[in-house]
């Protein structure tokens, strides 16, 4: 397919596939076979069972002429998700941009978390989620608990517009609200739960990255150009601030839960600990993903 002779010839989507797994797999893409019939299906707007059952259907050259530019943005590592401009999380599907991060299958456990407390606490009506990106966690958790309000901060005006889009798609707009600002620096709203997944790589670790991370994905959402922990320093303070006065004026919410990095178990814990019971939790690889903290409110 990629010498002008071969663009002569009819190719099948059976063709393409056997072409495009040899093709990846010889350039070290993963999971060579699922990407090309990935990429087929975002090219001709079908789902992979149609594929099987048009095995023998050709393309057009228009159609070829889509999918070789997508093979090539694929082998130069640009992230199967912003090609097609979609990915999924907890069963929901969700656009992606190169604004905004693109959602993990490990964050579903932080959904997972946050639905085991709502559950427990049924009179839970208000949430925040810090560094919205994608929206994907509020609108994950918007789905299956409607009657909690969300209000979805982040400093990049794309981004909301990605997760407006987004909680348009899942039918749950009316239970977020959307606030741009600078975690950093502007007063938040306080809630009965707290949800962060910040950009937790330290800048010393950035060079080291897979490229489809490094040269794809947004910077800002990756790093704080920092030592990885200044999100969590800045939730430390607010809820210092709050212990500080007796009527816990402010940022003063029950329940926080925050996506970490592998190292980032003990230094967070430690900064949490005096607000209230502090947690540690794992992802499905073992590693140390993520720390609750259910407060101590007197």
């Amino acid at each position: 397919m990629a010498t002008r002779p071969e663009l002569e010839r009819t190719w099948t989507i059976l063709d393409i596939i056997r072409w495009g797994t040899d093709y990846f797999r010889t350039r070290s893409i993963d999971e060579p076979r699922l990407t090309i019939e990935l990429l087929l299906c975002h090219v001709l707007s079908v789902g992979r069972v149609r594929l099987y059952a048009d095995f023998d259907r050709p393309l057009s050259k228009d159609e070829l002429a889509t999918l070789r530019s997508c093979v090539q943005r694929r082998v130069h590592h640009e992230p199967l998700q912003y090609i097609t401009g979609m990915a999924y999380f907890y069963g929901i599907e969700l656009e992606v941009t190169p604004d905004v991060l693109i959602p993990r299958p490990e964050t579903e456990i932080l959904v997972d978390l946050v639905r085991a407390w709502i559950q427990q606490h049924p009179e839970t009506t208000t949430a925040l989620d810090l560094g919205t990106g994608s929206g994907c966690i509020p609108i994950a958790l918007a789905h299956h608990h409607p009657t909690v309000t969300w209000t979805a901060v982040d400093v990049s005006a794309a981004s909301l517009e990605v997760a407006r889009r987004n909680a348009v798609r899942a039918h749950v707009e009316s239970s977020i609200q959307w606030m741009r600002a600078n975690v950093l620096e502007d007063p938040l709203p306080t809630a009965d739960i707290v949800t962060m997944n910040p950009p937790y790589i330290p800048s010393h670790e950035v060079p080291d990255l897979p490229p489809h991370i490094r040269e794809y994905e947004p910077h800002h959402a990756l790093t704080d150009d920092g030592d990885g922990l200044t999100f969590y320093r800045r939730l430390a303070d607010l809820l210092s601030a709050a212990d500080d006065h007796d009527d816990h004026a402010g940022f003063d919410p029950k329940f926080l839960v925050m996506e970490l990095g592998w190292k980032g178990a003990e230094p967070v814990s430690n900064l949490m600990s005096p607000f209230g019971t502090v947690a540690i939790h794992r992802d499905l690889q073992g590693t140390d993903r993520f720390v609750t903290v259910e407060r101590t409110i007197v």
